[in-house]
Parts: structure tokens; sequence; C-alpha cells
């Protein structure tokens, strides 16, 4: 006799319908930019109903916000996991870059669209606070990490950890960036042990 299917917990089927209306989100927003995008189109490429996306975001702009936090959240883990205090900061670069930019692969339609809510949030005042505070909580949490790093002798003293984190940040996502407008130049695998290279020389004391 054939076995019954277990009927799917309740709060895995609403996991997969917010990762759902996340990815296509994620789709219509590539195509038409995120001003034009609608929440109709979106429940329509996600295979739901405007109840659906509603029981699980707010609006538009709450559904890209889920969106940047679940992506801050990933390269906070990819960099956290590819620290390793027992080895030289060039190699823990390496892996932390590797990780990062691997994020950057899976997401190769994210680029383009958060550059265009980057545009949106410098005409939308409250939108701008919003985005500076969720930037200025990745570089905390970056500070944090260079800190343990200069308690262990790994990291320089001489500058400021506030602005080490704010170069790092700025050169990841250039790097990002510059891999999707010009993929035939910055090739961005061949970039991991240069950059790991070059931001250790900077990072490590004299």
């Amino acid at each position: 006799m054939a076995a019954t299917a277990q009927p799917i917990p309740k709060r895995r089927r609403r996991e997969e319908t917010r990762q759902r209306l996340l990815e296509a989100a994620l789709g219509v927003f590539a195509r038409h930019g995120y001003e034009r995008a609608t929440i109709d189109e979106i429940v329509r490429e996600a295979g739901f109903s405007k109840g659906a996306f509603y029981v699980h975001f707010e609006s538009k702009e709450d559904l890209f916000w889920a969106m940047l936090e679940g992506r801050i959240s990933r390269q906070q883990e990819a960099f956290r996991s590819g620290l390793d205090a027992s080895l030289p900061a060039a190699q823990n670069l390496q892996t932390v870059l590797a990780s990062i930019f691997a994020l950057n692969e899976e997401d190769p339609l994210w680029s383009a669209v958060f550059v265009e809510f980057a545009a949106h949030a410098s005409r939308n005042e409250k939108v701008r606070e919003r985005l500076a505070a969720m930037y200025q909580s990745w570089r905390s949490f970056a500070v944090d990490v260079l800190k343990v790093g200069q308690q262990a002798g790994l990291i320089r003293t001489d500058v400021a950890v506030e602005f080490m984190a704010s170069m790092l940040i700025a050169v990841v996502e250039g790097t990002m960036m510059q891999s999707r407008l010009a993929p035939e130049v910055v090739r961005i695998e061949e970039t991991i042990e240069p950059l790991s290279c070059l931001l250790a020389e900077w990072l490590t004391p004299s």
C-alpha cells in the first residue's frame, strides 16, 4: 500500500510562499524597473493572489526592504563564516570575498535592481533615511569584526575602524557592480586573490 503523502507544515508553506514572492519580484523589478513594477505582476509571476502578497508584505516597498535585509544578512553570514583568526589576513579576506562574490553570482539581477532603488531613495527622504540606517547596520557589523581583528593583532590600529569598514564595503560592492557592467574587464573570479592581497596589505600592521 502506497504511503500517504504528509501535508506540508503551515509554517513551511508560508515561508515557501514568501520566498517565491521575493524571487518573482526580483525578476519583475529587473524587467520593468522598481518604479513601474506592480504588485499585480509580482503575484501573477509567483502564481499567487494579492491576498497572499498582503499576508507577507504591506507594500512593494516593504517587499524590497525584505529583499535588501535578506541580502545584507547573507553577506554578513558569509563574512562571519569566512573568518579564522589563526590564518593570515590575506587568506581570511580571500575566503570572505569568495563567499560574498558567490552570493552575487547567485543573484545576477540584483545589482541593476539595487541601483534603481537607490535612485528611488535619493528622491524620497524617508526611504533614503531608512536605506542609510540599513547601511549603518552593515558598517557597524564590519566595525565589530575589525575590532576583533585589532584585539588579535591582525588589523592595524592607526586608521579608524569606521573608515576601514566603509572602504571595505565600497570596494566589495563596487567590484560587484563593475563585474556586472563590464564583465569582460572585471572578471570577478580573477579579482579575488589580488584584491585580497591588496586589502590585506592595507589592513594589517606594518
